[in-house]
């Protein structure tokens, strides 16, 4: 027998004498946050006039108290319109199913079951004792018929044939007793698993159930009788999504241009405890985690620290962009989610209705798609990578943004792999990197010269010299955009100078040091890239 324990005990014992009416409310909204979700129920029946109680079953454990809501309208009517009517008290109910003190009808059967089958294992604990013993014995014959063989044989007994007899015939007894020892060993051992897997089934028996259950008790006023409609909403934790993204590029279609077709999920997941089935999903980016209260700003103090002699340069590395292709979301402090929603709190709504099991497992929704026409660019940073990459520029055609996330990449009908997108807001442009050109080989070497001091000046300079190769291996021409870049002195003591006499095409860099060539790469043609620069600095410097 078994009972059910009622975990709650704030109930008064005056309600309890008076049976809830049973309320049919499934969940039609779930608003799903970074770590939790706003649950909506919704349900409707008729009452009478004055006080009823209500329960609705099956809502998550796990929910919060505090976070529990209630609502009553007349039928049609939506929630939060005035109304006369109103909720008195609402609650929830905790139980979970333990044993009885006495053992149940299935727990005394398993016990009988054990009994019989111990004793069973003593019997065959005993033949297997006297079949071990029996084949001893019959060893112990054997040896000793040997001995008298070789005894006889000494004194001239030559009888092969009832030696060979002898021999035989306790073989044989031997042999079978094996075989009696191995069938009684064989069977105690099926009897032991079998025990085993008696004991898991009678100890799962024994165990009290992890399965805890809950219902929500409403109290509620209606001034006169008819239809009306119950609300309920409450956070549950154990819940939470990302976003995840699709691109498909088309390209190359006889009369059309390129375009993309990109698409945005929601990834959700939840063990709370209950199913959501066909609801509206909501995937909000609001952070309660962050807290209500401002962050206190410390004063900041500075210091003088005494100027050294000698001057100490540090490269600083800048940067070489890539126009974003496979860029990582920007890093963020621990304290903050991982969503990134451009600093506007979003609430995105699911396309369809949609269920999500209370598994854990990851369910994608979709949000939103598109399709943009797109632009084609080959690119080449072979200072990063000695690769030409093939880069898409599109146009966020949708109404709402492209949140931070993962996107799979398809080019044509087949997967070519993942990179991740920033915030994009809509109408804004964004480019994303479709992998390598196989069709292209990049060489990249870098040279410097020796360094040459002048003895009066004070100054010494030393050529670098970058040479980037382009071998063309298809028979499809490639416009290619090339980007290296030079040092960028931010010191007096330091100067960096293009040589572009010596540099292809002239090239001069920007502001930040980047020198860009537009390489015509004809079929199965070759083009060598060169770019040098002289870096001269005091005799005090040191560090380069």
């Amino acid at each position: 027998m078994s009972e059910t324990i009622v975990i709650d005990k704030h109930e008064p014992a005056a309600a309890l004498a008076v049976a809830p009416t049973e309320l049919r409310a499934p969940v039609v909204e779930v608003t799903v946050l970074e770590d939790r979700a706003h649950v909506v129920r919704r349900g409707q029946l008729e009452l009478g006039a004055g006080v009823t109680r209500l329960k609705i079953a099956g809502v998550a454990p796990v929910l919060a108290d505090k976070t529990l809501c209630a609502a009553i309208v007349p039928a049609g009517q939506k929630a939060g319109e005035a109304s006369r009517e109103r909720v008195n008290d609402v609650r929830v109910k905790r139980s979970r199913l333990v044993l009885g003190e006495h053992k149940p009808e299935r727990a005394r059967e398993l016990a009988r079951e054990r009994e019989r089958l111990v004793q069973q294992q003593e019997r065959l604990q005993a033949l297997l004792d006297v079949a071990r013993r029996r084949e001893a014995s019959l060893v112990g014959v054997g040896e000793v018929t040997i001995q008298d063989i070789g005894v006889d044989a000494c004194y001239g007994q030559d009888d092969g044939a009832a030696w060979g007899a002898a021999l035989d015939k306790i073989a044989k007894q031997e042999e079978a007793a094996r075989a009696d020892r191995l069938t009684v060993e064989h069977e105690l051992a099926e009897l032991e698993d079998e025990l085993k897997r008696l004991d898991k089934r009678a100890s799962a028996t024994a165990q009290v159930s992890d399965a805890v259950s809950a219902e929500v008790i409403v109290e509620v006023w209606a001034a006169a009788a008819g239809a009306y409609a119950v609300q309920v909403d409450y956070v549950v934790p154990g819940a939470c999504w990302r976003p995840y993204h699709r691109a498909q590029l088309v390209e190359l279609v006889k009369g059309k241009d390129p375009v993309l077709h990109f698409t945005s999920e929601g990834c959700v997941w939840q063990n709370t405890g209950e199913d959501w089935s066909e609801v509206q999903l909501i995937f909000s980016t609001e952070r309660p985690s962050l807290g209500t209260e401002p962050p206190h700003l410390s004063t900041e103090l500075l210091y003088v620290q005494r100027k050294s002699e000698v001057v100490h340069v540090e490269a600083r590395e800048q940067e070489v962009q890539t126009t974003g292709l496979g860029a990582a979301p920007k890093k963020q402090s621990q304290d903050l989610p991982g969503i990134d929603d451009g600093g506007e709190v979003l609430a995105l709504r699911a396309l369809a209705r949609a269920s999500v099991p209370s598994d854990g497992r990851p369910y994608r929704v979709p949000l939103m798609a598109f399709t943009s026409p797109t632009t084609l660019e080959y690119v080449l940073t072979a200072e990063l990578a000695e690769a030409v990459i093939l880069k898409t520029t599109h146009v966020n055609r949708s109404q709402q943004p492209i949140l931070a996330g993962p996107v799979d990449l398809v080019r044509g009908g087949g997967y070519v792999g993942r990179t991740s997108l920033l915030y994009i807001a809509p109408g804004e442009n964004f480019a994303i990197g479709w992998g390598p050109d196989g069709a292209v080989r990049v060489q990249r070497s870098v040279t410097q010269a020796k360094e040459e001091r002048g003895m009066l000046s004070g100054w010494a300079s030393q050529i670098n010299t970058v040479e980037v190769r382009l071998s063309n291996l298809g028979p499809q021409d490639r416009t290619v955009q090339v980007t290296e870049r030079v040092p960028v002195s931010e010191i007096d003591k330091v100067k960096i100078e293009v040589d572009a006499a010596a540099t292809h095409e002239r090239g001069k860099p920007d502001n930040n040091g980047l020198v860009r060539w537009k390489v015509e790469l004809p079929a199965f043609g070759r083009v060598p890239l060169r770019l040098v620069y002289v870096i001269r600095k005091h005799g005090d410097v040191v560090g380069i």
